[in-house]
């Protein structure tokens, strides 16, 4: 027998299968005079009038549901390729310009030189009328400058490549960045972590912080503890608590029970559909929690078995993957793009 289809029955809908169904700036002006199904997303999402007159078959709004379930629970098909425009990627995210350090007691021109890879020549022609053999503690130092005229490219494998014309993650009162002078990457790589943690404070404007740890160095290469953070494209992030962690200093241990699986696999999802990520490394039984959230949340089948690794313990073409060591971190890592070289 059909039925009418109330607002009653579409915000039930909606909150069964979420929001992420998103509604293009089309659809929104042509209003809601096109299929059922379109008239019912725009409804939902506030863009149209709710069609409370509308007949539907018995298995109409079923359908609608599950459509809009795949949707959300959707990946990218492809690697995606960085836009650009005449020549220069497009970044809308907050840029660095300049880098400036400040000194510590007892650090030294040299200490400078090898914390940012860069010669002393370099940094005099940055610091013109700053005497560099004479540093004081407080004493403000630009130990880099952006090029307009260079693009930032990775060179080679993650785990021995190397890093031309690298750019810093900018800092932000929000999230704490662990050592400035480790977290250099492409222009993609910095701009997608800056997008998904901007969009994650604006989600959760009272989340404790995240702590961003290494990218890779100025020049790339050999990063220790680290077989990989060699070209720019890998970087680590702890993970959201329900209690803060004991200091903002370094990474810590991350129980299961303190562990927030709704924001974490919201921070995941959003990096997930930006479609730049390669593969998250992290610790498996975080991989089972987050699964568990994703399915309670509605996801797919389909989506659960092309992100997580779990159960499993290795192979597989999953993204999230299991290393031993991501308790207290996970790693992500972002495909290459036709800018760089050699990039595997």
């Amino acid at each position: 027998m059909a039925r009418a289809v109330s607002l009653v029955a579409i915000v039930l809908m909606w909150t069964v299968f979420g929001t992420g169904a998103e509604v293009s700036q089309v659809e929104a002006q042509q209003g809601p005079s096109g299929s059922i199904a379109g008239s019912l997303r725009l409804a939902a999402s506030g863009f149209g009038p709710v069609p409370t007159n509308t007949i539907l078959p018995p298995d109409t709004l079923e359908r609608i549901a599950k459509r809009i379930r795949q949707e959300r629970w959707s990946l990218p098909p492809d690697a995606k390729e960085w836009p650009f425009e005449a020549g220069t990627p497009v970044v809308k995210t907050t840029r660095v310009d300049e880098l400036w350090h400040t000194v510590e007691p007892g650090q030294t021109l040299r200490r400078l030189r090898l914390m940012y890879k860069v010669s002393n020549y370099q940094l005099r022609k940055l610091n013109p009328d700053i005497n560099l053999r004479d540093l004081d503690a407080g004493q403000r130092i630009l130990v880099w400058k952006r090029n307009p005229e260079k693009i930032a490219k990775s060179y080679g494998a993650a785990h021995w490549g190397r890093l031309y014309n690298a750019e810093p993650l900018p800092d932000d009162e929000k999230y704490v960045i662990l050592y400035p002078h480790r977290t250099f990457g492409t222009y993609y790589t910095v701009s997608e972590v800056k997008r998904v943690l901007d969009n994650y404070y604006e989600k959760y404007p009272d989340a404790h912080k995240l702590m961003v740890g290494d990218i890779s160095f100025r020049r790339g290469r050999s990063m220790h503890p680290h077989k990989s953070h060699r070209s720019g494209r890998d970087i680590d992030i702890s993970y959201p608590r329900h209690e803060p962690p004991p200091n903002y200093r370094r990474f810590h241990y991350v129980r299961r029970s303190n562990l927030d699986v709704k924001k974490t696999l919201s921070l995941m999802k959003d990096l997930l559909d930006g479609g730049y990520v390669e593969y998250v490394f992290m610790d498996r039984w975080f991989q089972k929690l987050l699964r568990e959230e994703a399915l309670a949340q509605g996801a797919t089948q389909e989506w659960v078995e092309k992100v997580f690794q779990y159960p499993d313990y290795s192979g597989g073409t999953a993204i999230i993957r299991h290393s031993p060591g991501h308790r207290n971190h996970f790693h992500v890592r972002f495909t290459c793009q036709p800018t760089d070289r050699r990039c595997e």
